[in-house]
């Protein structure tokens, strides 16, 4: 009998009154090899859907039909932290990243300052604007010098400033920079933006020193 249960087959009127006497939970026919087989696959398959389930409930707020990041990482590259946040789960385009605009220039401006460097014969000339001031640096970056310096905040700059429009101030200090530059000796540069774009303000500083012989 125990044979002919342990290949599959119907057991024995024997063992069948012993297995209805055990009511609901009687068995009928013990499984094969192959039976049991499959329904151990079944038993992992479902572990792993229930695994996967609770580190999406973990990870994501299911109950929005986009299925948004619940809490969005913070990612720190080089100098700065930015806050990554997904404003949707977008299938196979990776997460949306949004930056603000000042990591953004700074962005450019890290990748501009691996190809320009100032050099005792050929300083950096560099520049830095704001909402109301503009200023302008030549530096020799192997010992960390500022040969020369000028802004719009200079006391002695403002009077020549007054009732001019921007880019006429930006024009003055450039000017003023490279009169500066020139009295220490200093006839050639090379120009960095500072992750600006090179136009406007940015633009008429280096026209002012061009015009003054500053050559770059």
């Amino acid at each position: 009998a125990n044979r002919g249960i342990a290949k599959g087959r119907t057991p024995t009127p024997a063992m069948a009154h012993h297995y209805s006497s055990m009511g609901p939970f009687a068995v009928a026919e013990v499984p094969s090899r192959r039976q049991r087989s499959h329904i151990l696959t079944s038993i992992v398959s479902v572990l792993l859907i229930a695994g996967a389930s609770l580190f999406a409930v973990q990870h994501y707020d299911l109950a929005s039909p986009f299925m948004t990041k619940a809490l969005a990482p913070k990612t720190q590259i080089g100098s700065m932290q930015r806050s990554v946040s997904a404003s949707a789960c977008s299938f196979g385009r990776g997460i949306n990243e949004r930056i603000s605009k000042r990591d953004r220039r700074i962005r450019r401006k890290m990748g501009l300052r691996k190809k320009i460097s100032g050099t005792p014969e050929k300083p950096r000339l560099s520049v830095f604007r704001s909402n109301k001031h503009i200023y302008g640096q030549i530096i020799d970056d192997t010992i960390g010098h500022t040969i020369a310096a000028a802004g719009t905040v200079e006391k002695g700059v403002k009077g020549d400033l007054a009732e001019k429009t921007p880019k006429e101030q930006a024009e003055i200090v450039g000017k003023l920079l490279a009169e500066r530059a020139k009295a220490k000796g200093v006839e050639k540069v090379v120009f960095d933006r500072n992750g600006y774009k090179y136009h406007g303000r940015v633009a008429s500083i280096a026209d002012g020193a061009r015009e003054v012989g500053l050559a770059f």
